[in-house]
């Protein structure tokens, strides 16, 4: 199979969501039900562009040949940088494609992900962004109507708050107390002077519950490209990643367009 970010279904409820995860690019797995078996995931050697389907020996930005990271809209510079996005004044390189990602209401967050980040995301992306993140608790702060606007009130934010994951904390699942509610308070009390338009967004703060029977105390960051074949007790999914008895731990998002094959014979 080939590997791309893991899905999942929601076995909770809207504000508790517990993730239910698929492994593959045609999500052939429902790898869940596998937490506390023995896995192994064997690497081919063999790496296909997720955009174009080339045949490539190294990937860029989770999973594309160089070509194709150069040119498609999915790896624009808006994308990890939203307030660089130019597709409000009619500059993208696929306007298409920007109508329904970038010029679409976006939501800024708070997310306790190893400790408390701001973030950027679509509206129709809650929770995904935060199970993808591994964080166990989140809020809305507000809504914009473009990917820009809420990237500028990000860069404001971000002068109070962290805005990366760390991750190895979140899958030592070591996670701070914060009163997420405050949090949002400081938030808003801090864009008082902006000029950027937006919207309130309700104080509803959601939980997610990840299936993880065993934390690390050390991680250990396993890839592909060093290590062809991972096997071991599946100890539980968090964010993109597997953890494995041992506090080994992969990246699967990271090995989009990696082929493997998954080994059932001792689960």
């Amino acid at each position: 199979m080939l590997l791309q970010k893991m899905t999942f279904t929601n076995a909770g409820t809207l504000l508790h969501v517990v993730p239910k995860y698929f492994l593959g690019s045609n999500n052939e797995v429902e790898l869940s039900e596998f937490i506390g078996r023995r896995l192994n995931l064997r690497f081919s050697g063999r790496i296909f562009c997720v955009a174009c389907g080339k045949a490539i020996k190294k990937t860029f930005g989770q999973g594309f040949c160089y070509p194709c990271f150069i040119s498609v809209p999915e790896t624009e510079e808006c994308v990890l940088r939203p307030e660089l996005c130019r597709a409000h004044e009619g500059i993208a390189r696929d306007l298409k494609y920007a109508e329904n990602h970038c010029l679409i209401n976006h939501v800024v967050y708070l997310a306790n992900s190893g400790g408390l980040k701001v973030g950027v995301t679509r509206y129709h992306q809650v929770p995904i962004r935060w199970v993808d993140q591994g964080a166990t608790s989140a809020i809305k702060v507000l809504e914009t109507k473009n990917r820009y606007s809420a990237g500028v009130i990000e860069v404001a934010l971000k002068t109070v708050f962290a805005d990366k994951t760390n991750w190895r904390k979140m899958l030592q699942g070591i996670d701070e107390k914060i009163d997420l509610l405050e949090m949002k308070k400081k938030a808003l009390h801090q864009l008082k002077h902006t000029s950027i338009e937006f919207n309130g967004a309700s104080d509803e703060v959601y939980s997610i519950d990840f299936t993880v029977t065993k934390y690390p105390q050390k991680v250990n960051s396993l890839t592909f490209d060093k290590v062809p074949e991972i096997s071991g007790i599946l100890d539980g999914i968090k964010g993109q990643y597997l953890l494995f008895e041992g506090g080994e731990a992969i990246n699967i998002r990271s090995h989009a367009g990696y082929e493997v094959s998954l080994n059932l014979k001792d689960l």
